[in-house]
């Protein structure tokens, strides 16, 4: 009679698991786009599939998406949230208070949204208050499940809610693995540029979020080719929604 007496186990090391395709993956996503032009044309021309992440209602946010879509990049809504330290922190233009109620939280975000065509997604502008409460969040949350768009929750807040009000309403949503330009020294980029390659080796993707600060960009078209030479694919941050 036969009989089982051994059961196999196969687990495919980080080595093994490269081979048969499953690279490593980045998202490099530029904030606060927008207000000005020349670095936006800039990094239109690049043969990089960069998020362009676009503030609402600045002078050439709509002008900006429309050359951004016909250069095929992804563009995401860089939606302003009210921070801690609101008004004396200003968010800019199209912002969502605390203080609003549903149906105005709702009519400023629709009109956010509708300044950006063609976004597949949203990320906060600022928010440290806003992104801690539950209830406004679910609200505007829920709307973007409702319009089809994903979120990129920014981080700026430890207490965040975003990520997981997002799971509870069935939002595809992600959360930033880090800021490229905290600090915006050139020497500060390139070693958080390294921290992202290593994060993206170890766990097989990881995101990371610039300004159009003169180092951001030196310093991104100086390390891009290392991050390909280690085998990370640089993806649209669409490809890293589960």
């Amino acid at each position: 009679m036969d009989r089982i007496t051994h059961k196999l186990t196969f687990i495919c090391s980080k080595l093994e698991a490269l081979k048969i395709g499953l690279r490593p993956k980045i998202a490099i996503v530029i904030d606060d786009l927008g207000g000005e032009n020349h670095t936006s044309q800039e990094l239109l021309h690049w043969n990089l599939p960069l998020t362009f992440s676009i503030l609402p209602l600045t002078s050439h946010s709509k002008t900006l998406a429309l050359e951004a879509h016909r250069k095929g990049k992804e563009i995401i809504l860089h939606l302003p949230m009210e921070p801690h330290g609101y008004p004396k922190i200003q968010p800019g233009e199209g912002v969502l208070l605390e203080e609003m109620d549903e149906e105005r939280l709702l009519q400023q975000l629709s009109k956010d949204i509708e300044a950006i065509p063609y976004i597949k997604g949203v990320s906060n502008h600022m928010g440290s208050q806003l992104m801690e409460d539950p209830e406004k969040m679910r609200i505007i949350l829920s709307e973007l499940k409702r319009r089809g768009l994903f979120f990129l929750d920014s981080r700026t807040t430890p207490q965040t809610v975003g990520l997981q009000i997002a799971e509870s309403i069935g939002l595809k949503a992600i959360e930033r693995t880090l800021f490229l330009d905290h600090s915006s020294g050139e020497g500060d980029v390139k070693h958080e540029l390294e921290r992202l390659i290593e994060i993206s080796l170890s766990q097989g993707k990881a995101i990371g979020i610039g300004h159009p600060h003169p180092s951001t960009i030196k310093s991104l078209k100086e390390m891009i080719p290392k991050i390909q030479e280690k085998g990370i694919d640089i993806v649209p941050l669409s490809d890293l929604m589960e």
